[in-house]
């Protein structure tokens, strides 16, 4: 019974994974480009930041090099204990501004001070009560005034031309929301205006990067196709304003971006039958990665929280308020063969001890899930060189020699992961496990370094 289970649920996990590597490859053509529009929608930029003095700067140079004019960027300074709110004001000049009054729709922690900068007079600060990154964003909505609104992690930096793509996606007056192309910021080396890719970089990162582009590139892609986006990204999400006030905001939990994608899923699906949720390759954002075990386990088992707190939270709106692919990518591929079933996996070493004569059987299974996912990852390589992402060719040699060896070390933490996150949500589902940040803030503003320009070096590189 249990060996037949066993291959029933194999089949369905080979299914799901064909989907992903096929529908792109087939849907996505060379040479993919946005062409820019002439007219700008008024685009708001919100970045709650709490504690983030090592990466803040890198944040702020992709703002003030952005290749657009009709936008706003608000920081959002929820109640930082290091020197975040100080190094903004340095660099930006701060001053308290009276200009901005809040619509009083949303309710957060209470605003100490709201500030605008001398400098950079389309960027704001509000400094409140700490209240986590929900609160933040929520009071962020209060104070912008554009018609889009993007929210951006405080460790992400904005490519250049990425308003331009993400005004471009939204002038389909049935988008109401979009998320951004996520890319790992230290596989990147050069300046903030020209990075170029690069794979010589630790073990860990590489398993990171290869990770976000299989992620970004098809698993997202595939579920726009299918109308069943589940997340969009809180280090690079785009969403009409009236959107975010008519649901009232984001809802406090370890997971705020899971949660608001799918409550807009229900509000499409009950409400705004004709509108959708798309996922747009051409708007880029560069995030830092963990660059330790810890921080990565840290915060994987915040991702597997938010995942376990949503299944929990929307579990009578699959089907009838969110649709049947939807539900069936989430139940089926995401809860049932990604979370169930990563608990009798564990097992299966234990099990071939006391059954040998299932031993070829499994043998034969683990075969063709790694080569299967040699495949997926190289289809992966494929597709994002069509979207304009191009490495040099020995790092596509590095590429090629790490996958294999990926596929059976690496990935196998994903089980460790969702194990651990799983348990550890019925333990304390309200603990936010926070990845450590590193960035180069600390050495650019001890030394006083003049940011936004050209020569500045890209994440993690040293300064001058």
């Amino acid at each position: 019974m249990f060996l037949k289970i066993t291959l029933v649920l194999f089949f369905i996990y080979m299914l799901f994974q064909l989907i992903y590597i096929f529908v792109p490859l087939f849907a996505v053509k060379s040479k993919n480009r946005f062409s820019k529009l002439e007219k700008e929608k008024g685009i708001s930029i919100l970045i709650p930041a709490y504690n983030e003095e090592k990466v803040i700067l890198n944040c702020l140079q992709g703002i003030v090099n952005l290749k657009y004019k009709n936008y706003e960027a608000i920081f959002i300074n929820d109640g930082s204990s290091d020197q975040t709110l100080n190094i903004l004001k340095e660099h930006l000049q701060l001053e308290p501004t009276f200009q901005r009054l809040p619509a009083i729709k949303i309710p957060h922690e209470a605003i100490i001070e709201v500030y605008q900068s001398k400098l950079y007079p389309k960027i704001l600060v509000i400094d409140k009560e700490n209240g986590g990154k929900a609160d933040a964003l929520n009071a962020g909505i209060e104070y912008l005034k554009k018609e889009i609104v993007i929210t951006l992690d405080a460790d992400s930096i904005l490519e250049p031309h990425s308003l331009q793509a993400m005004n471009k996606a939204f002038e389909d007056e049935k988008v109401i929301a979009a998320g951004g192309m996520v890319q790992i910021g230290q596989g990147f080396h050069g300046n903030f205006l020209r990075p170029k890719p690069t794979f010589l970089t630790s073990g860990i990162i590489r398993y990171q990067i290869i990770q976000y582009l299989t992620a970004f590139y098809l698993h997202k892609f595939t579920l726009m196709k299918m109308s069943s986006i589940t997340v969009i990204a809180g280090a690079f999400g785009a969403f009409r304003k009236n959107i975010l006030f008519e649901i009232d905001g984001f809802r406090k939990t370890v997971g705020e971006d899971m949660d608001i994608t799918l409550r807009i899923q229900r509000l499409v699906k009950t409400k705004y039958k004709d509108c959708k949720l798309i996922f747009n390759p051409q708007a880029t954002c560069y995030t830092e990665c963990p660059e330790t075990y810890k921080a990565l386990f840290n915060q994987r088992i915040r991702w597997q929280k938010a995942f376990m707190d949503c299944v929990i939270t929307y579990r009578t709106s699959f089907f009838n308020r969110f649709g049947f692919r939807l539900s069936i990518f989430f139940l089926i591929e995401a809860f049932l063969l990604g979370t169930l079933s990563a608990f009798p996996i564990i097992f299966i070493p234990i099990i071939l001890i006391f059954n040998l004569e299932h031993y070829m059987i499994a043998l034969g299974l683990l075969t063709v899930t790694f080569f299967l996912g040699n495949y997926q990852s190289f289809s992966t390589l494929v597709v994002s060189r069509r979207f304009g992402l191009r490495y040099h060719r020995k790092d596509y040699l590095k590429i090629a020699t790490f996958i294999p060896i990926e596929i059976i070390t690496y990935r196998l933490l994903g089980l460790a992961f969702v194990i651990s996150g799983t348990i550890m949500y019925f333990i304390n589902k309200e603990k936010w496990n926070v990845a450590t940040r590193i960035g180069t803030n600390s050495q650019s503003y001890d030394e006083g370094v003049l940011l936004l320009n050209e020569k500045t070096v890209f994440m993690n590189e040293k300064v001058g």
